[in-house]
């Protein structure tokens, strides 16, 4: 992928290797998938991300074209000939060769290229955005193939235990101690748990589809991805996250924004002021085979136009880059801080549910299953001490999965490495 010229493409490389790490791509006989290996692939295929380097060469171009001198012009005029009398061939003819070269006044040629420039800049900015975008998604979507395996893990597990009731319930019932309605129920309950580890099926595999795709894959070329949704990291203070902020794309633009503004103002004053057209050449006379020079100078006279609505425009296009980028950047510190509150809150119920929840739901389905098989509690004690666990399971995992998704989020706005998946 082509270097970018107008900004300091190390330092962000830097930064994205410090961030979300470096690893091998994957390839296809490759069971597993790090984070690292997801990444990677998706900073060397990603459509997006190609598409947006194009559009950095296409503004380098535009550049390196804006500094260009205009070229002189070449022209040929013959006259006095093909008349009447001693006009009506060519020996009486006047032939001129003229070379004319526009010169810019006003210092146009350097202002355009600094706005050129400029421009080019800003597009390196939303390139860097880009390329923070696309590893943001990426890792989103990685934890979603995480997601996706814990669930189908559960609902395998919770299938077991379906089945080992289902047994259970049918032992009672060939024993005469309960009536055949509670292995009828138990049947229910575990027909309804082989559809949901179905469906697990299918939505791993979509989501597996959806990771391939962002390195430009239609079909995955790994089996599994290896990642702990468990870990669970200390937050920096917000103080930290926010002195973090300068260095993002979309603040650290704000400099060029106003260079470009102030840039594109001045190259409008400039436009004010006409080019001139100086020519030279030579005339040569038929008749008598002399010679003679011809110098020549154009100046428009800017009677009608001198580029007020041009200046004006300017003006008011460099007001609006500016409160455009003071909303820029108050959103992202507004984004910041949602995307904290959904950390913190997803962190908070993660190690509540680990600590509080998930030992008691389990505790109750051991204590009812035993007590089910020795006759002291009836199916609908366990059942209902089977659903709570599951559920309990479910929301462990859906709220892990809040919690990387906003840590990722934090690490798209702040640049700050969190480290949540291990």
């Amino acid at each position: 992928m082509r270097r970018i010229t107008y900004v300091n493409t190390g330092a962000f490389i830097a930064l994205t290797l410090v961030l979300f790490g470096t690893g091998l791509p994957a390839h296809a006989e490759d069971a597993m998938l790090t984070l690292s290996q997801a990444l990677e692939m998706a900073l060397a295929h990603s459509p997006e991300l190609t598409a947006s380097s194009h559009g950095v060469s296409a503004a380098e171009g535009t550049a390196q074209q804006a500094g260009a001198l205009p070229n002189p012009r070449l022209g040929i005029q013959a006259s006095e000939f093909g008349g009447s009398g001693a006009r009506n061939g060519y020996g009486g003819a006047e032939t001129s060769v003229q070379l004319s070269q526009s010169v810019e006044l006003g210092g146009k040629r350097g202002k355009r290229q600094r706005v050129a420039q400029a421009e080019a800049r800003l597009t390196g900015w939303e390139y860097q955005a880009k390329r923070l975008d696309v590893l943001a998604q990426t890792k989103k979507s990685f934890v979603d193939v995480l997601l996706a395996q814990g669930r189908l893990a559960l609902t395998e597990s919770l299938l077991a235990v379906a089945e080992d009731v289902r047994k259970a319930a049918s032992q009672r019932v060939s024993s005469g101690k309960v009536a055949p309605l509670e292995e009828t129920k138990a049947g229910v309950e575990l027909a309804t748990a082989r559809i949901a580890r179905n469906r697990a099926k299918r939505e791993l595999d979509t989501a597996r589809k959806r990771l391939a795709a962002s390195w430009g894959e239609t079909l995955p070329v790994f089996t599994e991805a290896a990642g702990d949704l468990g870990a669970v990291a200390n937050i920096p203070s917000v103080e930290q996250l926010y002195v973090q902020l300068d260095n993002t794309p979309e603040i650290a633009r704000g400099h060029d924004v106003l260079a470009s503004g102030r840039e594109s103002l001045a190259l409008a004053k400039a436009e004010r002021i006409p080019d001139i057209e100086i020519s030279a050449g030579v005339s040569r006379f038929e008749e008598d085979g002399s010679t003679a020079g011809i110098v020549g100078l154009s100046i428009p006279l800017p009677l009608f136009d001198r580029n007020a609505g041009g200046i004006f425009a300017a003006k008011h296009q460099a007001l609006r880059a500016e409160y455009e980028q003071r909303a820029i950047s108050l959103g992202v510190k507004t984004d910041l801080a949602e995307a904290l509150n959904r950390l913190e809150t997803a962190r908070a119920e993660a190690l509540t549910i680990k600590a509080d929840l998930l030992p008691g739901a389990q505790q109750a389905f051991d204590t009812a299953q035993i007590g089910y098989r020795a006759g002291k509690y009836g199916y609908l004690e366990v059942l209902d001490t089977q659903r709570t666990l599951g559920e309990a399971k479910s929301g462990y995992l859906d709220v892990l999965a809040a919690y990387h998704k906003a840590a990722a989020d934090v690490e798209r706005l702040t640049g700050t490495p969190l480290n949540t998946i291990q």
